[in-house]
C-alpha cells in the first residue's frame, strides 16, 4: 500500500477515532448528569431545614439544568466532531452569534419568557409541585420551563402558560394559609347558641388534627345580614395547602351539628 494511502488511512482511523470519544464522552456526561445535579443541589442546599422545602428546590432545577446541560453538551460536541471533519468551528460559532443577536432582535416576546422564566427560579416565586392560581388558572405546577409553565388543574388538562403572561401568583404551598367557612342561619335562630356551636366544632376539629391546625380558630361573629339569613364566619389559620380540604371538613361537621342542635342553615336567595 502506498505511503500516502496509508497515511490518509491513519488520518481516517483518528478522526474516527476522536469522533467516537466525543460521542461516547458526551453521552456519559449526559447519562450522568441528573444524579450529578442532584448531588450538587442537595449539598448546595445545606442552608433548608425542612428536607420537603429542599426536596422540593431540587425536583424544580433538575429538569431544567439538565436540559440547558443537554444543549450546551450537544453543542460543543457538534462543534468538536465539525472541526475533526475539518469545518471551521470559528466561522459557526460567529454565525451562531449573529443568529442570536437576530433572534433577540426579532423574538422579543421569547425573550420575555425567558427573562420571566429565570427570574421566577431565582427568587424562588413557584416550584414543581406547588398549587397555584395564576390569572384564572389555578392548579399544580408541574413543570417550569425557561419559557413556559406548565399546571394542571383539578380537571386534568395540562396548561402550558408561557412564562412572560405571568405577572402575579398566588401560591398555596408556602407559610400558610386560611380556611375560611361562612354559613347563613335565620334571623329568629339563637345567634348566641350558633356561635357556641362553631367553637366547639373548631375547637375539636383542632384537637383531632393538630398538624392541619396552626392556631386556634377565629369567630367573626356576624359578618354580614342578607335579606333572609344572619352570616356568621369561622377562620382557620391551617398548613399550607390545606384550606380546600380543612373547609369541606369543617362545612361537614357544622351541618352535622346545627341539625343536631336544631339551627336552620339558610342559604342565599
Amino acid at each position: 500500500m502506498p505511503e500516502t494511502s496509508v497515511s490518509i488511512l491513519e488520518t481516517v482511523l483518528i478522526r474516527a477515532l476522536n469522533i467516537a470519544i466525543i460521542v461516547g464522552v458526551s453521552y456519559f456526561i449526559l447519562s450522568i448528569s441528573e444524579r450529578l445535579i442532584r448531588k450538587i443541589l442537595s449539598w448546595g442546599g445545606k442552608k433548608y431545614t425542612d428536607r420537603r422545602e429542599l426536596a422540593r428546590r431540587v425536583n424544580t432545577l433538575v429538569p431544567l439544568l439538565r436540559s440547558i446541560l443537554k444543549y450546551v453538551v450537544i453543542f460543543f460536541a457538534a462543534i468538536l466532531i465539525l472541526r475533526q471533519l475539518g469545518v471551521d468551528a470559528t466561522a459557526i460559532i460567529a454565525g451562531a452569534g449573529i443568529v442570536g443577536i437576530a433572534v433577540g432582535f426579532g423574538a422579543q416576546t421569547l425573550v420575555k419568557d425567558v427573562l420571566t422564566g429565570f427570574f421566577l427560579l431565582l427568587e424562588d416565586s413557584i416550584s414543581v409541585g406547588d398549587t397555584v392560581q395564576i390569572g384564572d388558572i389555578t392548579g399544580t405546577v408541574e413543570d417550569i420551563g425557561m419559557r413556559v409553565t406548565r399546571i394542571r388543574p383539578f380537571s386534568g388538562a395540562l396548561i402550558v402558560v408561557p412564562n412572560g403572561e405571568i405577572s402575579r401568583i398566588a401560591n398555596y404551598n408556602r407559610g400558610f394559609s386560611r380556611a375560611i367557612v361562612e354559613v347563613g342561619i335565620a334571623y329568629e335562630a339563637d345567634i348566641d347558641q350558633a356561635i357556641s356551636v362553631l367553637e366547639e366544632v373548631a375547637e375539636k376539629y383542632h384537637r383531632e388534627h393538630p398538624r392541619r391546625i396552626l392556631e386556634p380558630a377565629t369567630i367573626h361573629r356576624i359578618v354580614r345580614l342578607d335579606s333572609s339569613r344572619v352570616v356568621l364566619r369561622l377562620v382557620l389559620k391551617v398548613a399550607p395547602n390545606e384550606h380546600w380540604d380543612v373547609e369541606r371538613d369543617i362545612l361537614y361537621l357544622i351541618k352535622k351539628a346545627f341539625d343536631q342542635e336544631g339551627i336552620k342553615i339558610v342559604m342565599l336567595q
